[in-house]
């Protein structure tokens, strides 16, 4: 388990970097292209600030300053507040979706130490819920309800998301979460010995205590319950001790990189005003 692919730490720990921060670029360009989808076109640059800003929201526990953030941002920016609501619906439905199946997935790989049909059944019928709650008439009366009961207006049809588009933002936000998984198996292997398959297994164990840390909504960012959850996934690979180290400081990676990315929004954004898609 633990000999057999030794990159060096530095190396490794780069490659982890690099990863993780294209990451994070590739969940904005999918901000972007939800909200555009909803009607409204905004800028790379003019992006930049409402992302990763709010982006920052998500240690506030309830992810309200998330949502009241990016909507009161777009806004700035002359979004319609209905179509900011809606984009910013849409971005966590999304994302829950894509990121949950997958998630489901790879605990159930990891606990079961390979990749099996039954491994995958969690995976099909998370995938199964996802049809449901993706489908055009699902998310039209979810919506025209929230929209109401915000007193934000009518929901007018060319704001939703037919079926292949919510299958493909969905998809978009699981391939998120393998770069997760790239990211942590590297940053694992830089700092303890692991085989390929250990490593991948690290980085299976990190998508799910990820994603499932962000969907309990009462923790801020899911600190502390993906670090549980992770500590716990990861002792297959090493022991418990190792584990705790890699929970902590890949928290610490991260929120590095958040405060990296929103210092870097402030100086290249800008305040470019939307238009219609």
């Amino acid at each position: 388990m633990r000999a057999g692919w030794h990159p060096p730490g530095a190396a490794a720990a780069a490659g982890a970097a690099a990863v993780l921060f294209v990451s994070y670029v590739v969940l904005f360009l999918i901000s972007l292209a939800v909200l555009k989808r909803v009607g409204s076109r905004l800028g790379f640059r003019a992006g930049l600030r409402p992302f990763f800003y709010t982006l920052l929201g998500r240690y506030i526990p309830g992810r309200f300053a998330v949502v009241v953030g990016k909507i009161y941002l777009y806004e700035k920016r002359g979004v319609p507040r209905l179509n900011a609501a809606v984009a910013v619906t849409y971005e966590n439905v999304f994302a829950g979706i894509g990121g949950v199946a997958l998630a489901l997935a790879a605990a159930s790989t990891v606990l079961a130490g390979a990749i099996t049909w039954r491994s995958l059944v969690p995976a099909a019928a998370g995938g199964a819920a996802a049809l449901v709650l993706i489908h055009p008439a699902v998310l039209q009366r979810l919506l025209a309800w929230a929209s109401r009961r915000a007193r934000l207006g009518e929901l007018g049809r060319d704001a939703l998301v037919g079926r292949g588009g919510a299958a493909a933002f969905a998809l978009s936000y699981a391939g998120y979460c393998v770069l997760l998984g790239i990211f942590f198996a590297l940053f694992a292997a830089a700092f303890v010995p692991l085989d390929f398959g250990a490593a991948a297994g690290a980085g299976a164990a990190y998508v799910a205590a990820a994603v499932l840390g962000y969907v309990a909504f009462f923790s801020p960012s899911g600190l502390g319950v993906r670090e549980g959850l992770l500590v716990i996934l990861l002792q297959r690979y090493m022991p418990a001790g190792e584990a705790a180290f890699l929970a902590v400081a890949s928290r610490l990676a991260a929120v590095a990189a958040e405060l990296i990315l929103a210092g870097a929004a402030a100086l290249g954004g800008d305040d470019s005003p939307a238009s219609p898609r």
